[in-house]
């Protein structure tokens, strides 16, 4: 299914803090939603307030959580509120500097004035929650985001969540695809690339893309029924193994969870219910990662 969140901003025990989340407080203040309180980035009580505001005057689902469909609806308006200033390209003009994120190998790529200079090793986005491919820019930069980021945040021009290049300092995790679809630098990688890459900097990302189908009965098994089952599993909705089979049992489950989050039920996992599952799945495991 083609969901991206990068992570299900929320109220949460511990508080989900980060450039993320000043992001979508930042957006709402400039809509006069909520007053911005420069001195913290936590997704607090009055901030859910906000959320739940915006979600009612979009008619969105009105949950105060912060996923792909309200974070699209969020950029849309920040797009409107800037007139698209600093966020789009110009065609005619070569960057002078540019990131090239290379999925398939795990690689950051920095050419200035078209010229490799360096490449880094980086954490990419799980099979789950891939990192989004395609051509984008750096809107925002942050020095000592701190906790999930590292030394250095480059927020990037995603419109389908909070997706960013930051530091960290978990080595095991580099080179491999395990992140909610961030991409990682280590710490000491991101610091000497941070100063060389301006804001509207464009960021080209290549390698594996989200692909989504239909799922219900019929449909040949994979691994995309697989993962649907294995949330269904920790919903604790179904109790059979994750075969990747779109069952009568799948079906039933799907179902169940559809009534339980006030979606129309029909027992088929389309997009919209695709993103539901991603989001009690991370509730219900207390996910924030990014």
């Amino acid at each position: 299914m083609l969901i991206y969140a990068s992570r299900f901003l929320r109220k949460n025990r511990p508080p989900m803090i980060g450039p993320d989340v000043y992001w979508v407080k930042t957006t709402l203040a400039k809509l006069a939603l909520s007053p911005l309180d420069d001195s913290t980035w936590e997704f607090d009580t009055q901030l859910e307030a906000a959320v739940l505001r915006f979600q009612r005057l979009n008619n969105l689902i009105t949950d105060g959580v912060v996923g792909p469909s309200t974070f699209r609806a969020l950029w849309a308006t920040a797009i409107s509120l800037s007139h698209g200033q600093g966020l789009e390209s110009k065609a005619t003009d070569y960057p002078n500097v540019l990131l090239h994120v290379d999925g398939g190998r795990c690689l950051l790529h920095y050419f200035l004035n078209g010229h490799l200079e360096e490449s880094y090793p980086i954490a990419l986005g799980s099979p789950n929650a891939l990192t989004p491919c395609g051509y984008w820019q750096v809107m925002s930069k942050e020095v000592d985001p701190g906790g999930f980021f590292g030394s250095r945040w480059l927020g990037l021009s995603i419109p389908f969540g909070a997706y960013g290049i930051h530091g960290t300092n978990n080595s095991d995790a580099i080179g491999k695809r395990v992140t909610h679809g961030c991409i990682y630098l280590l710490n000491s990688h991101i610091e000497a690339l941070y100063p060389h890459v301006p804001l509207n900097t464009p960021v080209l990302v290549t390698g594996p893309a989200a692909t989504g189908r239909m799922l219900q009965p019929g449909v040949l098994p994979g691994r995309d029924i697989q993962r649907v089952q294995s949330i269904l599993q920790t919903l604790r909705l179904f109790e059979q193994h994750p075969d990747g089979r779109y069952t009568a049992a799948t079906a039933v489950a799907v179902f169940a969870f559809q009534e339980l989050e006030g979606l129309e039920p029909s027992g088929n996992v389309c997009p919209y219910t695709s993103e539901f599952l991603e989001k009690a799945y991370d509730i219900a495991c207390g996910s924030i990662r990014p």
